[in-house]
Parts: C-alpha cells; structure tokens; sequence
C-alpha cells in the first residue's frame, strides 16, 4: 500500500482557504433529512460507510466509521482523520487503525477523500472550504454529532490541510493534531483565528519527506508550534516529558513537550520522535522506522478529548463522559480531590504557570485522594498523569486563593 510520496512544492506563498460557495443543495438536503428523522434516535452496530456529497457539480467521497450500538442520541464528537498526498480515505483508515479507537472512546470518526489524492492547500480550484462544512452539516443531521466537538487530524498532507481547517473554519474546528506534517510556508501569514485553538503536532526527526527543520514545502516543526504558541497566548515554559523506551527494536524514541497554560485553557503540544521517519507512530504497517513507543490515534484523541470549541472541558465534562481521571476542585476547602478510576497505578505530577514542579504523588487504582493546597500560591496548576499503558493530561479548575 503506498500511503504518501512526495509533497508538491508550489506552495511557497500559500493563500487562504477560499471560503465562498453556496450550499444551497446541501441545505435543500438537511431540511428533508431533518422532516424524515426529526429527533428519533436510531442505532446500528460498528461499522464503515461510503458515502458522497455534491460539492460545486461533482461528488466528493468520504467514509463514515460509527462506533459499536452507535445511537444518535448520544451526541458523539466526530474526528476528520484525513489522509496523506497519493493515499485514500480508505488506506488513511487501515494505516492509522483510529477505529479501534473511536469503538472504545466512543466518537464517529470519517475518512474524506480528496480529489485526484490531494488536498487543495489554498492554490488550487477545488473547494475544500464546502465540502467539510457539508459534511459537518450533514452528519449534524443524519449522525446528531456534537457541533462543539469537531476536530481533525492526518498524515502528512493531511496533517497540512488540518491546519488549513484550523486557519479557515476555527468556528467549527474545535482541536487540531498532525502525525508527519506541518504548515505551508505563508500559511502563517494569512492564518488569524479569532480563538486560542489547540494543536497537537507528532513528528519525527528522520522525516525524509516532510524535513523537521523545514524546507521549501514546510515550515520547521519546532517554528509551527511556537507561531501556535504565540496566538495561543500560551505562558510559562514548557514541561517536557519523555515516553519510556518500551519497544528498543523500533530503533527511535519519543519526547513530548507541552506548553500548557495558554489562553481559554488551550493546549499546543509536541511529540518529538527521535529518529522517526515519515509514520505514523503505533501503526501496524511498516513503511519505515516507526515508533512503537506510544499510538498515535489514542494519544490524538486523548488529546482532543480535553476540549470543545469553547477551550478546555470542565471537570463535571470529564466525569460525564466517563474518563479514568477525574479531578475536581472544592468549594470549601483547600484540597481538590483527585481519582483515579484506572485499573493502573496512577502518577500525578503538578505544575505551576511558570512550568516549576509543585507536586508528585501516586494514587492507587479505583481510589481518591486529596490534595492539601492551602500553601500554594494563588494562581493556575496543570495536573499530568501518567499510568503504564498511556498519558494523559487533566485541566485543573482548581484556582488557589492566597492567605
């Protein structure tokens, strides 16, 4: 299976998204739509659709995963998962396996298919802008997906078009991640949402087809997450963290580095792979060195689960949906109760504004504990959790008042 070769390079002065074109058919559409459904749930068993929309008289594919029982009162989020220059929506799906992880988080995730095995990164005439808003109104209506919890991810120039998504439709586009693939150079130039939106990158440091340090098509890594950073607003340093070496014959490491504390309680985040080539880290398929150190589906949507359109999820959220982790601030005293609803031994590291370590401690499975913060001084803590099988980052609501 050929997933990606070659990037065009014509992208140096890159435009924005075009973003005018009628929907009047897709409108036409949801009105039906919503006459035949109204507000009934239906359910199904887990399962890949192919399906297709009319965008500018031509029919744009795309494939719709749901999860197991999927029943459209739940109010899923729903992830893009786009794939890479050449490849499919079809092969996206096989390479990344984030199935096995939407049946278990429970989200609907959809494989599109770009035209001729591309994305239009701005130059091109193909309208990218209607077609993912079609989808989204679309799958608001057959799907009753959650309109606050959109995100996107990809591969390569997947990972490139996300970011176009997140520069064009950051009104709808709650979190964005990129698995071996970064902005156009003059992408950042034009790209100016009017909210922090939160961004995860994954990339390797060996990538042969997407340099990390940048070159024609791209920029550097490490100078997209710190143009995200900035428009973040994001403060104090960053709190770097490093992915135990589990798997030695994956001949790479990863490093994860976070800026944390960014306005509306965003995120931008770092996986460094040491080594990596240009994959997708945890997946089966070989297509070169890839580290089996972490997946990067779990940690994509581990990340996005954090947030809506509107920042960072409350802690009653969390608890809502069930999440291992759940920490929740008291009204009455000094001393947030964390638990840990993990079979797994659970390591709690704090962090102040400023990036310093405040607090490590250990709490058992299945238990509370809590935490006396009655010395600490007023401001915003970021609590990260760390148990055998994966990390996890929890927002605290937790805001110390000085005595």
């Amino acid at each position: 299976m050929v997933v990606e070769e070659d990037l065009e390079t014509n992208q140096e002065h890159i435009g924005a998204l075009v973003i005018a074109s009628s929907l009047a058919q897709l409108r036409t559409m949801k009105t039906l739509l919503a006459t035949l459904f109204g507000c009934c749930a239906w359910t199904a068993s887990a399962q890949t659709v192919a399906d297709s929309l009319l965008i500018d008289g031509s029919y744009r594919t795309y494939r719709v995963h749901t999860p197991p029982g999927f029943n459209t009162a739940e109010h899923l989020p729903l992830v893009f998962n786009l794939h890479g220059l050449t490849s499919t929506g079809e092969q996206q799906e096989l390479y990344s396996e984030m199935n096995a992880v939407a049946d278990v988080e429970r989200f609907v995730v959809v494989y599109p298919d770009g035209v001729n095995n591309s994305w239009n990164l701005g130059l091109g005439a193909v309208d990218e802008y209607s077609f993912f808003t079609g989808m989204m109104d679309l799958l608001e209506i057959t799907h009753n997906i959650d309109p606050d919890r959109i995100y996107s991810c990809g591969m390569s120039q997947g990972g490139f078009m996300s970011f176009v998504l997140a520069c064009s439709i950051y009104d709808r586009i709650a979190a964005i991640a990129t698995v071996a693939g970064s902005m156009a150079p003059g992408l950042n130039l034009v790209c100016s949402p009017t909210r922090p939106v939160p961004v995860m990158m994954i990339h390797g440091t060996a990538d042969g087809i997407v340099p990390y340090t940048g070159g024609i098509q791209n920029m550097a890594v490490e100078d997209a997450i710190d143009f995200w950073s900035q428009h973040d607003n994001c403060v104090g340093l960053p709190v770097t963290t490093p992915f135990p070496d589990i798997v030695l014959q994956d001949f790479c490491t990863a490093t994860r580095i976070d800026h944390p504390l960014c306005a509306a309680s965003s995120m931008v985040s770092l996986i460094r792979v040491d080594g990596g080539g240009h994959t997708w880290p945890g997946a089966s398929i070989p297509i070169g060195v890839t580290n089996q150190d972490f997946e990067a589906s779990q940690t994509i949507w581990d990340f996005f689960d954090q947030y809506d359109i509107n920042g960072a999820l409350s802690a009653v959220e969390v608890r809502a949906r069930g999440e291992d982790f759940i920490l929740l601030p008291t009204v009455f005293n000094d001393q947030p109760a964390f638990t840990n609803r993990s079979n797994e031994l659970a390591e709690v590291r704090v962090v102040d504004a400023v990036g310093k370590m405040v607090l490590i401690f250990t709490v058992a499975p299945t238990s509370t504990r809590e935490v006396n913060t009655s010395n600490w001084c007023d401001g915003k803590y970021l609590w990260f959790v760390t148990t055998g099988s994966k990390q996890r980052v929890v927002l605290s609501l937790h805001s110390v008042s000085a005595n």
